[in-house]
């Protein structure tokens, strides 16, 4: 049986604390990591290698995470962006470019299991994750 490579993910977090905390657990559940600590490595980091998926912190000096997770969609729209963050609910407006939203106060099985749902939902073929991206979307409006 062909094994699959690691899914690489970068993650993007100011405070080394919480991101060299993120990079252990998902080191330890297989995954590859590039971490930066600015809006600017990340983004260096987004395009110079080939990343399955991104983590970034939503406050961050300069910047948010969802002005950072707009550029990438802009540069790369088929990665799924994570945004965590210790504030939230987050105004639906700070949530557009980001396929999912974490609240970094939640148990870790939490992140690892939005993560693996967004990189299962990458592996569908186009039709069917705009399809789910739809659903989400009116599930959430009709809250």
């Amino acid at each position: 049986m062909k094994r699959r490579p690691k899914a690489t993910i970068l993650c993007i977090d100011d405070h080394w604390s919480g991101l060299l905390g993120r990079k252990m657990l998902l080191e330890n559940s297989g995954y590859e990591v590039l971490q930066a600590t600015s809006a600017e490595d990340g983004l260096r980091l987004f395009l110079s290698h080939t990343i399955d998926a991104v983590l970034v912190d939503y406050q961050m000096p300069g910047t948010d995470g969802a002005l950072v997770a707009a550029q990438m969609k802009r540069l790369k729209a088929h990665v799924p962006i994570m945004l965590l963050s210790a504030y939230g609910p987050l105004p639906k407006r700070k949530l557009q470019s980001v396929d999912k939203f974490v609240s970094k106060s939640q148990p870790p099985s939490i992140l690892l299991s939005s993560l693996h749902s967004l990189l299962a939902r990458r592996d569908k073929p186009f039709f069917y994750r705009w399809l789910d991206q739809w659903k989400i979307r009116n599930q959430a409006e009709k809250l």
